[in-house]
């Protein structure tokens, strides 16, 4: 396909949004236009370093300042859609507790295979105590969600009387849901036989262990959960929970427990791991995946300690571990052992390590991530370390399991040829010197496997200053492309959410706003080679990222969009993604919250859909309202095309590539696809385009 020609196949149809950007990864999306990233070097100089070091992670029982004055703003119409076929669009639950995770967000978002939603989040109104606090639920039943800001808006926590924080949520049974959060002296599930109807059957309560390893005062009260089910059924229970060690803020005990009848619980420290690593990773520095019988746990984000997955494949009854990331300095006494001292405030030595992901796995049973990176150096011995943040600290990476451990790329300095090998330091780096002066730099886009970056024409028109960084986002964003999430369609597509800065919206301190910005792949997910392919012959990068807020669009140019979520897998190339979003940068409940009163905020529920040259996809239409009808749908030898009338038949592939042509005539057209590689194929006949899929 001549590959300037992808310009035209690769049409957003997303009416409200601005022309802002080009698909090249893979697959082709929903929105309105394009526009073009110059990879251009920039001064090496936005970056700023601080220095940090473990605190005590929120748990929500904390004293927060005293009442406020506070008028409610009136909640913001939507009409529920975007475009009708691509794109819909709701605000599910209005919350004043604006805190949602100490980390990366996870678990909180299930598609059904019927195509229904169930979400959940931390949800408050009753500042400052929020006595009130506890999971705020919603689902979507096909036409719409049970409760809406403007019509009927949510009221109450799904535990009644429990007050709760840090919910998850996913499916349990054939057609049921559970949903779990932490009291602040166990963790505490409710559950539903039928999804989105009938009484919550709870509480349920999770013992907390009392004969594993924990902290010196010998109290262990699990918090900040995830939950996963596995099973034809969903009906074995996944759980992660946490203790951190009050007098040992570094240390964070890190539990695994397991029901095969929701009544009967097993806990265990997380399998595989080493004594060492049991407390490395601190509070929603996890979390579960799972498909099937396959379920794995993904911990990272320790300056201390690897990148890991545990994985199983028999519904946890064994366990291997996968380190995706070596740290160089993992494992090493940082208090005492002079060698894992690297690094100076005046030199550009980092270690370019993952700091916020997500993993799932797709149909086959292949675990996929994408981490953001965290640039931090220890330049001195002690338990706190320097990270770098800025403008320049960005990118959001890809990974799958066919990629082992990620080593980092070696990279040739484009002005003067300096080689820099190779290194596990530089893993997850992509901004690189453009010779061995270091002043300039530039990004990676050949051979780092990044899918998501900060979006603007010239990144030189972007200032540091207009970089929100408060005490209360340290936490979150040490990289400015961060949080992301990670969903799977049945095809292999993938779409990857993640908060990021926009360049055109400010808020009125001057700040970049954040922005929920979506990116596309397809199978087989090679990056590298293709961002060589248009590097060399255009000259320019282009990349697929769709932004979810826009400053011409009225209904979000001044959300602040932060903690993205999403389902692990979908179906029909339906990609649903939910954030929360208020009109303030910072936050108002949390470590160091910058905000002196609550704020009204949002937590949206957005669904996009690929499209392919402009045309919608007529899906499940009858027949007789058609000039076309196929069968049988999921296709495996042949399909079969039943036209009204003579028509030019033509087939494409998910990336706008024709396969097939040939002309079809009155009655029913017999296509051989047994040379199809199997995934999502469209078919157009005269004016007709349908979806269907080849296995």
């Amino acid at each position: 396909m001549d590959k300037h020609a992808t310009n035209l196949i690769t049409n957003l149809n997303h009416n409200i949004m601005k022309k802002v950007l080009f698909v090249t990864l893979a697959l082709a999306i929903g929105m309105t236009g394009f526009a073009q990233t110059k990879n251009q070097p920039v001064k090496a100089e936005k970056v700023k370093n601080t220095r940090v070091t473990f605190k005590k992670a929120y748990t929500g029982n904390e004293a927060l300042p005293m009442e406020f004055n506070y008028t409610p703003s009136a909640p913001r119409v939507s009409e529920g859609t975007r475009d009708p076929e691509f794109n819909y669009d709701a605000q599910t639950m209005k919350t004043h507790y604006d805190l949602q995770v100490n980390g990366f967000a996870a678990d909180r978002m299930h598609r059904f295979q019927d195509g229904t939603v169930g979400m959940v989040a931390n949800w408050g109104q009753a500042s400052p105590s929020f006595a009130d606090r506890g999971t705020g639920y919603d689902y979507f039943d096909g036409n719409g969600y049970l409760f809406d800001e403007e019509n009927n808006p949510l009221t109450a926590r799904i535990e009644g009387s429990v007050r709760t924080g840090w919910p998850c949520y996913t499916q349990y049974g054939p057609d049921g849901e559970i949903a779990i959060a932490h009291t602040g002296n166990d963790l505490v599930y409710f559950t539903r036989e039928k999804k989105g109807q009938g009484e919550w059957q709870g509480p349920n309560y999770i013992p907390n262990p009392t004969d594993l390893p924990m902290p010196a005062d010998g109290n262990v009260t699990m918090t900040w959960p995830k939950i996963a089910t596995t099973g034809a059924n969903h009906d074995i229970i996944h759980v992660l929970g946490a203790e951190q060690d009050s007098d040992n803020l570094g240390d964070t005990y890190l539990y695994y427990s397991r029901s095969t009848d929701g009544v009967n619980w097993t806990t265990t420290m997380v399998p595989t791991l080493e004594e060492w690593e049991y407390t490395q990773y601190s509070a929603d520095q996890y979390s579960l995946a799972a498909n099937g019988d396959n379920v794995a746990i993904l911990l990272m984000g320790s300056t201390m300690a690897h990148g890991l997955i545990i994985k199983s494949t028999d519904n946890g009854e064994t366990w291997t571990k996968i380190k995706f990331w070596d740290n160089p300095y993992g494992g090493m006494d940082w208090e005492n052992d002079e060698a894992s001292i690297f690094g100076c405030d005046d030199c550009d030595l980092y270690c370019y390590g993952p700091e916020t992901g997500c993993i799932a796995f797709d149909n086959n049973g292949m675990l996929h991530g994408a981490f953001s990176t965290m640039h931090f150096y220890h330049p001195e011995l002690g338990e706190s370390w320097m990270v770098g943040y800025g403008l320049t600290v960005d990118g959001i990476f890809y990974w799958n399991e066919s990629m082992g451990t990620v080593q980092g790329p070696e990279w040739v300095c484009p002005d003067d040829g300096t080689v820099i090998p190779s290194d596990p330091m530089n893993a997850f780096r992509f901004w690189w010197p453009t010779d061995a002066n270091g002043d300039y730099i530039v990004r990676n886009l050949t051979s780092s496997n990044v899918v998501g970056f900060i979006d603007v024409d010239n990144f030189s028109d972007m200032v540091l200053d207009n970089l929100y960084h408060g005490d209360d986002y340290n936490q979150f964003w040490y990289s400015s492309s961060s949080l992301p999430a990670l969903c799977i369609d049945e095809s292999g597509a993938i779409a990857i959410g993640f908060s990021t800065p926009n360049y055109e919206r400010l808020d009125n301190n001057g700040k970049y706003l954040r922005g929920i910005t979506v990116s596309y792949i397809e199978a087989p997910y090679n990056m590298a080679d293709h961002y060589g392919e248009y590097t060399e012959e255009l000259g320019d990068v282009y990349f697929n990222q769709l932004r979810l807020q826009d400053a011409d669009d009225f209904m979000h140019s001044y959300d602040e969009a932060i903690w993205p979520f999403c389902p692990q897998n979908t179906t029909d190339l339906e990609f649903w993604f939910g954030y929360q979003a208020d009109d303030t940068p910072g936050l108002f409940v949390g470590n160091n919250a910058s905000q002196a009163g609550p704020t009204d905020n949002f937590i949206w529920a957005t669904m996009v859909r690929p499209n392919i040259d402009g045309l919608a996809v007529e899906e499940n239409i009858p027949a007789a309202n058609t000039q076309m009808e196929i069968y049988p749908n999921p296709a495996v030898n042949q399909l079969n095309v039943k036209l009204e009338n003579n028509a030019e038949i033509s087939i494409y592939n998910i990336m706008g590539q024709n396969v097939i042509n040939m002309q079809g005539v009155k009655g029913v057209n017999t296509i051989n696809v047994n040379d199809l590689t199997s995934g999502v194929y469209f078919i157009s006949a005269g004016t007709v385009t349908q979806k269907f899929i080849v296995k």
